[in-house]
C-alpha cells in the first residue's frame, strides 16, 4: 500500500523437497513407520459379546457379564473385574502391574482407566477403560493392554537429551521444540520389549505436533504419531470490514478507529463465524489449521501480541482486545484458501512450508504497513492507523502476493506493479462477492475500505482504467500501476463472474515468470481461459475488458466454435 504494502523477496533458491501442501516430508527412517496401524485397530473376531484379537484376547467387551461381589469404590470394583478377567484380556501372566491413571464419574456409572507399568515405568499405549455402575455391574470394557511384555531392566542407557539429538535429526525436525517433557516408557507394541524415551515436539515451519518414540539405548526411532487434532471453533470477526457491512463511510455512526477502541457502532458490525479445523493440543486451542496458521515472530511480540490460545474453542472478543485480530485473519485466509483450492479446484499453496499460510496479526513493529515474504511464505500485519488485520482488503491483498508467488513457483513479477494489482484484484473480488456494495456506490470501486479512505491514507481504487491507458499512462510507481491491472480485471469480473475470473487469473498467472508485464499476464490469462474450455462469450468478455475497457491489445485465441471462415461468431 502507499502506505505501500511490501513483498520481501528472498535472494535464495527455494527448495521444495515435498513440502508443498499439508503433508510433512518425512525422512526415510520414518517413512517405513508412516502407515503403521493402531495396536488394536483390526479385530480378528467380532461377536455380540465384543471384539477379539487374533490370539483370542478381548479388546472390547460390549456385555462383560460381571458384577463385583462387594460394593465399594468404582476403582475397587474395577480392579476386582481386572483380577478375575486378566486371562480374558491377555495379561494374566504379564510381569507388568496395573496403575490407576484416571477416573471420571458420570452419575449412572464411572469410568476407571488403568495403565500397565513395569517396575513403575508405564507401558506405552496400555490404556484399559472399565465402566462400572454403582451397584458393581461392569457395563463396558475397552482394552489397549499389551499382552507380550518382557521383564526388561528399566534403567536407561542414555539420557533423554542425548537420545533426543539423534531422533529429531532422524525425523527431519532438528529445530523442533519440546511441547512436553520427555517420558521414560516401556514399548511393547512389537517384540522385543524395549525401554524408550517418548517426546512430543513441534516445529513452527512444519505441520503437526509429533510424538516420537525412540529406543533409550540405541536412539532408534521406533514409532511416531501426529498428536494434533483439528476441531471447529468460533469467533467474532469483521467480514469483510465494518464499513462494508454497515454500508457506511469512515466516521459515520461511531465507525472510527479511535485508537483501537470499541464503540457500539463497531461492535454492532461483528459477526459470529466458525473457525474451521483449528488445533486442540496440550489443553488449549490454537489458530493452526490446514490452510492458515497464526504465529508470533515479528515485533511487537509476546504477551497480548501473541497468538491467542484459549482453554475453550471460543475465540470471541471485541476489536479493542489484542486477541481479536488473530481469529479475524485466520477466518479470512482459511476461507479464501479453501475457496481457491477446493471450490475452484486450483492448487495454490505455500512453496516453502507445509500446514497452512503463516501469519503474524501484530507485526511490522506496530507501523502502518503489512507484507508478504517470499522467502518464508509469511504474512505480517501492522497496526498504525486502523489495524491492518481488521480489514479483509489488506489481508487478502497480502495473501494475493502469496498466491502470485506460489502459483508461479516463486516467479512473482512486480514489473508494472503486476503483483500489487494481483493483490488488489483478489481483495476486490472478495469484497464485491459479499454483496454489500452495488455499482452505483463509490465503494464498489474502493480498495482498503476500512484501513484507507480516511485521515490515515487515501486507499486505492479499481476504476483506474478510466482516464488511463496502457502502457504509457498507467501511473507512477508500482502501486498506482497495479490499480490499472486490478481495474481491467474487475471489468472482466463483472462480465464473467467471480469464480470464472478468479480461476482464469490463477491459471494465467501460472504461465508467467518473474519479469512478466501486465500485457504478458493478460495474454496468458485469456490463453489459459481458452485452453480451459471457457465459452466464446467468456473469451469475448475477457477480450473486451483487455482491449476495449483497457488497452492491452491482446491477441484473442481462435476457438473452434468461435470463429467461422468468414469471421462470424457461432450463434
Amino acid at each position: 500500500m502507499s502506505k505501500p504494502s511490501i513483498i520481501l523477496l528472498a535472494a535464495i533458491t527455494i527448495a521444495l523437497g515435498g513440502l508443498c501442501g499439508s503433508a510433512l516430508a518425512l525422512q526415510p527412517v520414518a517413512q517405513s513407520l508412516q502407515n503403521k496401524p493402531a495396536f488394536n485397530a483390526t479385530a480378528a473376531l467380532e461377536t455380540a459379546e465384543g471384539r477379539f484379537a487374533a490370539d483370542g484376547r478381548a479388546t472390547t467387551l460390549y456385555q462383560p457379564g460381571f458384577r463385583a461381589r462387594v460394593r465399594g469404590s468404582a476403582e475397587a470394583m474395577a480392579r476386582e473385574f481386572m483380577a478375575e478377567r486378566a486371562a480374558q484380556l491377555g495379561i494374566a501372566s504379564s510381569p507388568a502391574t496395573l496403575t490407576t491413571a484416571h477416573q471420571r464419574n458420570d452419575g449412572g456409572f464411572s469410568v476407571v482407566r488403568f495403565q500397565q507399568a513395569l517396575d513403575g515405568v508405564p507401558v506405552y499405549g496400555s490404556d484399559i477403560a472399565v465402566s462400572v455402575k454403582p451397584d458393581g455391574e461392569v457395563i463396558f470394557v475397552s482394552s489397549e493392554a499389551r499382552p507380550s511384555i518382557d521383564a526388561i531392566p528399566v534403567q536407561p542407557a542414555r539420557t533423554a537429551d542425548d537420545v533426543r539429538k539423534q531422533v529429531v535429526q532422524a525425523f527431519g525436525m532438528p529445530a523442533a521444540s519440546d511441547v512436553l517433557a520427555p517420558k521414560l516408557m516401556v514399548y511393547a507394541d512389537a517384540q522385543p520389549t524395549r525401554l524408550a524415551w517418548v517426546y512430543v515436539i513441534r516445529d513452527a515451519q512444519k505441520a503437526g505436533e509429533w510424538e516420537l518414540v525412540a529406543d533409550a539405548g540405541t536412539g532408534e526411532l521406533i514409532d511416531f504419531r501426529n498428536t494434533e487434532y483439528y476441531v471447529d471453533g468460533t469467533a467474532t470477526v469483521f467480514d469483510p470490514d465494518p464499513l462494508t457491512t454497515a454500508r457506511a463511510t469512515y466516521g459515520s455512526g461511531g465507525l472510527t478507529d479511535a485508537s483501537d477502541a470499541d464503540s457500539a457502532g463497531l461492535t454492532g458490525q461483528l459477526i459470529s463465524v466458525t473457525l474451521r479445523d483449528i488445533t486442540q493440543s496440550a489443553g488449549v486451542y490454537r489458530l493452526e489449521g490446514p490452510w492458515a496458521r497464526c504465529q508470533d515472530w515479528a515485533a511487537p511480540s509476546g504477551g497480548v501480541n501473541d497468538c491467542p490460545t484459549p482453554a475453550t474453542p471460543d475465540f470471541s472478543v471485541t476489536r479493542a482486545n489484542q486477541k481479536f485480530e488473530g481469529p479475524n485473519v485466520y477466518h479470512l485466509i482459511d476461507k479464501q484458501m479453501r475457496y481457491l483450492n477446493q471450490t475452484l479446484g486450483v492448487t495454490v499453496v505455500p512453496n516453502t512450508v507445509a500446514g497452512g499460510v503463516r501469519f503474524d496479526p501484530h507485526g511490522f513493529n506496530g507501523d502502518d504497513n503489512s507484507s508478504f515474504s517470499s522467502g518464508s511464505d509469511q504474512l505480517q500485519f501492522g497496526e498504525g492507523g486502523v489495524d491492518d488485520a481488521e480489514d479483509a482488503d489488506v489481508i487478502l491483498h497480502e495473501l494475493g502476493h502469496g498466491l502470485h508467488d506460489w502459483i508461479t513457483n516463486g516467479g512473482l513479477s512486480q514489473n508494472e506493479g503486476l503483483s500489487e494489482g494481483v493483490g488488489d484484484y483478489f481483495a476486490s473480488s472478495y469484497n464485491r462477492s459479499t454483496g454489500h456494495w452495488t455499482p452505483a456506490d463509490p465503494q464498489w470501486f474502493w480498495m482498503f475500505h476500512w484501513d484507507g479512505h480516511n485521515q490515515y491514507w487515501g486507499g486505492r481504487v479499481t476504476n483506474w482504467n478510466i482516464g488511463h491507458s496502457y502502457p504509457g499512462n498507467i501511473g507512477s510507481g508500482i502501486h498506482d500501476q497495479g490499480q490499472y491491472w486490478a481495474s481491467c480485471n474487475m471489468v472482466a469480473w463483472v462480465a464473467i463472474g467471480r469464480d470464472a475470473m478468479d480461476k482464469a487469473m490463477l491459471l494465467g498467472l501460472a504461465m508467467t515468470s518473474g519479469s512478466a508485464s501486465q500485457k504478458v499476464a493478460a495474454q496468458a490469462i485469456i490463453n489459459a481461459a481458452a485452453a480451459s474450455g471457457y465459452s466464446a462469450t467468456q473469451i469475448n468478455a475477457l477480450a473486451s475488458a483487455y482491449n476495449t475497457s483497457c488497452s492491452y491489445n491482446v491477441t484473442v485465441p481462435a476457438l473452434p466454435d468461435l470463429i467461422f471462415k468468414h469471421g462470424f461468431e457461432n450463434p
